[in-house]
């Protein structure tokens, strides 16, 4: 250091009246040497050479004592001030920093004044966990088979396995690379045999998490949650088919978890800091109508019971992150969650002819859109509808009157104050018929996987252009 402060710091010591022994007796030693050379001065002379020696010696310490100190209260000044100016700074802010001053361990070591910084993450500066909440009747359930072999032995057109063994550049990534077993919480373990495939086991996505109320009872409908973990194939159909069947979740879980992470290629990114997680809460009954089961609020009538099984559902879901993901506290904990999306694909059970179901449905699913919104406290929860194509072009007249009533919605010019939250995405070209399919269950998309990952991965698209326009 070249300043004179630097200088007492590095080269000089501290230097206090009232000297040891030692010092005393080398400073007496220095002095004789000096005055021991004139043997011509008296003795009388060197007494007076002594004491004046010493004098002069005692005011240069003295100078080094007081510039030392002069300087060091100084630096303590000037600290003290600039760390009022920094925590004034840091309080307007609303952040917490905690400053440390370090005091000098002996005299011999070097007098530093250190600043030690430990800022706590604020709600404002950390990210938030994205919750989607995806919601319907048995075909948001899914029931698309999984595994489902022919006579043959062989994968029957439209199961998941068989969709890898097609198209391996598209679906290869939902398979494990290696036949390592795959463990989540006990509501949610996907080892073993449950979720292997022919391949290896299904891969997990610790990016996506999902709850999914999976109620063994569809007349029950408390708010439950019978699986939950990360998300991985098989959570679709009902409580006996857990690990068998897929719905639209999969694909829309990967549509927007890929979306929200795709600058985050570099598997080095130090412990994932830049990582955006997403919950999926899948809530839905097979069976369940619009103008009955949920009927919204601001419609006339009576509110439906699943209407109100979907909210308690989704707060006990939010009230207990803590406990159905361990790591949400230390991820989330400042932070919390924002609930970023509504998804939305039902309308078989509005088809019943001479119910007048299907000619209500635009009323009814424009008050659900409303009132999820109030109810949720989000003015502008982006809503992406899948509409019902499960007929695929050849639908019947009140199939297609809840089509219309699907895309209505969307319609910014009749709609004008859903304009850039509402996306509805045609579904009808994704229906595949039996020879192409696992199954024959018509209203459920025949029973094929390769339906239900378009219908989600097309709902997801939507949702991702919804959250862009937000922005």
């Amino acid at each position: 250091m070249d300043t004179p402060l630097g200088k007492c710091f590095e080269t000089e010591q501290f230097i206090f009246p009232g000297k040891s022994s030692d010092d005393d007796n080398n400073y007496e030693n220095n002095i004789q040497g000096n005055i021991s050379s004139s043997s011509s001065i008296s003795s009388s002379n060197r007494n007076r050479i002594r004491a004046g020696e010493r004098a002069k010696e005692n005011q240069k310490s003295t100078m080094k004592v007081h510039g030392c100190c002069n300087y060091f209260v100084m630096l303590t000044l000037m600290l003290f001030a600039f760390s009022i100016l920094l925590l004034g700074g840091i309080l307007l802010r609303g952040r917490i920093t905690t400053i440390a001053i370090v005091a000098p361990l002996t005299s011999k070591t070097a007098n530093t004044t250190s600043v030690s910084r430990i800022p706590e993450e604020t709600r404002s500066s950390k990210k938030t966990l994205k919750v989607f909440i995806l919601v319907g009747q048995s075909n948001m359930q899914g029931h698309g088979f999984m595994k489902k072999r022919d006579n043959n032995g062989n994968f029957r057109n439209g199961t998941l396995e068989w969709m890898i063994e097609t198209y391996p550049e598209k679906y290869s990534k939902l398979k494990e690379k290696n036949n390592s077993t795959l463990t989540l919480n006990s509501n949610s373990t996907v080892g073993g045999n449950k979720t292997s495939g022919a391949g290896g086991n299904w891969r997990q996505r610790d990016d996506v998490w999902i709850v999914y109320n999976r109620q063994e009872n569809i007349d029950n409908t408390g708010p439950q949650f019978n699986q939950h973990g990360y998300l991985v194939a098989g959570y679709g159909g009902d409580r006996p088919q857990q690990h068998s069947r897929m719905g639209p979740e999969l694909g829309f879980g990967y549509e927007v978890g890929d979306a929200l992470n795709r600058h985050n290629d570099d598997d080095n990114d130090e412990d994932n800091n830049n990582q955006k997680n997403i919950l999926l809460i899948k809530i839905a009954w097979g069976g369940k109508s619009l103008a009955v089961d949920f009927r919204p609020p601001s419609s006339s009538g009576t509110t439906g019971l699943y209407y109100e099984a979907v909210m308690a559902t989704v707060s006990k879901t939010l009230n207990e992150l803590s406990h159905l993901f361990p790591n949400y506290q230390s991820l989330y904990g400042d932070s919390g969650y924002e609930i970023s999306g509504w998804v939305w694909h039902q309308g078989w059970n509005d088809c019943k002819k001479h119910s007048g179901m299907a000619e209500e449905y635009e009323y009814n699913l424009s008050n659900l859109i409303r009132d999820i919104r109030i109810d949720l406290k989000t003015p502008n929860l982006p809503v992406s509808i899948g509409v019902s194509g499960m007929q695929g072009w050849d639908g019947g007249k009140n199939i297609e009157t809840i089509i219309a009533a699907q895309f209505a919605v969307a319609n910014h010019t009749k709609y004008p104050e859903f304009a850039g939250t509402v996306q509805s995405v045609e579904t009808r070209s994704y229906f595949r018929n039996k020879t192409q399919s696992p199954g024959d269950e018509k209203y459920h998309w025949n029973n094929n996987c390769e339906s239900y990952w378009l219908i989600g991965q097309s709902m997801g698209k939507a949702m991702v252009e919804l959250l862009t326009h937000k922005k």
